[in-house]
C-alpha cells in the first residue's frame, strides 16, 4: 500500500498556535460528520504520510484534521527539532479542533478524538493528561513510551550540544526495515524527501520527559484511550503500550496487541483489522458521550 494515498482528498491549512505562529496542516472533510480527529505523526514524518488512514476515517463520518510538527514535513525549522514540546501539546494540538472553520464547518459541538502515532502517541496521552476536557477519546498507536536508549557516547555528545546548539539534529537509529511488512511502505518511506532520521537535542529530552510524565501519572487518564500496538515492533518496545494499559484506570483503556505488526501498524500488512477494531472503538465512545 501507499501511505500517501487516499480516496478523499485532504486540503491544505496553515494552523495557528498563537503569537503569529503556523504550522501546515492538512484537512479531510467527511459528509455529515459524526466527530473530528486531530491527527499527530510520528518522528521523521509528515501529515502526508496520512492520507490513505485519513481517507477511512473522513468515509466512515470523521473529519480529520492534521498538522506537520516544527522540524518535520512541510514545517519550518531544522529537521527533528521541536523548540517547545509543550507549546506544541497546549497551543498547536488545541488549534487542530477549530481547524475546519477555515473549510466554513463549526466543529464546536462534535466529539474529539486525538489520534497519535509513535511519539505522536506519546504526545496524544500528554495532552489528554493536561487538558483532559477537550477530549471525548484518544487513541495511541505503537506509542514510544519505552525504546532503547542510544549509546552513550551519543548521550554525552548530546549533553554538550543541549547547552551550545540545541537544535543541531543527530541520526535516530530507528530502523526503517521494521517499520512494516509491506515492502512498498518501506520504499515509500526511503523515496519520501519529506522523511528524515534527525532528532535534535532539545526535542529528544522534551520527548522522554513526556513519555516518563505519561507512564508515571497513567492511573490519572480521564477519557476512554484505545492502545494499539504490534508486538513485532523492532521500532519502539510494545512493553511501553502494555505498562500505560497496565497502570491505567481499567474501565478507561482498552488494550490491542497484534502479534505479527510491525511498527506501522496501520500501514501493514493487514492493517483492515486494525483499521476496523480503531472505528468501531470510535463508534462506541461517541455512542456513550451523547447526553442521554
Amino acid at each position: 500500500m501507499n501511505p500517501s494515498r487516499g480516496s478523499v482528498t485532504s486540503t491544505r491549512i496553515e494552523v495557528r498556535m498563537g503569537r503569529g505562529e503556523t504550522l501546515p496542516g492538512r484537512l479531510w472533510l467527511a459528509q455529515n460528520p459524526r466527530a473530528i480527529v486531530a491527527l499527530l505523526h510520528g518522528l521523521g514524518e509528515h501529515a502526508g504520510r496520512y492520507e490513505a488512514l485519513a481517507s477511512d476515517l473522513a468515509r466512515a463520518g470523521y473529519i480529520v484534521a492534521a498538522l506537520d510538527l516544527p522540524g518535520h514535513g512541510e514545517a519550518p525549522g531544522p529537521r527533528g527539532d521541536v523548540p517547545s514540546w509543550i507549546a506544541v501539546r497546549d497551543h498547536g494540538v488545541q488549534a487542530l479542533w477549530t481547524a475546519p472553520h477555515a473549510a466554513g464547518i463549526d466543529t464546536g459541538r462534535l466529539p474529539r478524538i486525538l489520534l497519535g502515532h509513535s511519539m505522536g502517541a506519546v504526545l496524544a496521552l500528554d495532552y489528554a493528561l493536561a487538558h483532559p476536557r477537550e477530549l471525548t477519546g484518544v487513541i495511541a498507536s505503537a506509542a514510544g513510551l519505552r525504546s532503547a536508549m542510544p549509546p552513550w557516547w551519543k548521550l554525552a555528545l548530546a549533553n554538550v550540544v543541549r547547552v551550545t546548539v540545541p537544535s543541531m539534529g543527530f541520526p535516530t537509529g530507528l530502523e526503517e526495515a521494521g517499520m512494516s511488512r509491506d515492502p512498498e511502505v518501506v520504499r515509500g518511506r526511503a523515496d519520501d524527501p519529506l522523511v528524515h532520521d534527525r532528532i535534535s537535542p532539545r526535542l529528544y529530552e522534551a520527548f522522554n520527559e513526556a513519555r516518563q510524565r505519561v507512564l508515571r501519572d497513567a492511573r490519572r487518564i480521564a477519557v476512554p484511550v484505545l492502545v494499539l500496538h504490534g508486538a513485532a515492533d523492532r521500532v519502539v518496545d510494545p512493553a511501553g503500550s502494555a505498562d500505560f494499559a497496565g497502570a491505567a484506570p481499567k474501565d478507561r483503556v482498552k488494550h490491542i496487541v497484534y502479534p505479527d505488526a510491525y511498527h506501522e501498524i496501520f500501514n501493514d500488512v493487514g492493517r483492515e483489522r486494525v483499521v476496523a477494531d480503531m472505528l468501531v472503538w470510535i463508534d462506541r465512545v461517541i455512542a456513550a458521550d451523547r447526553p442521554h
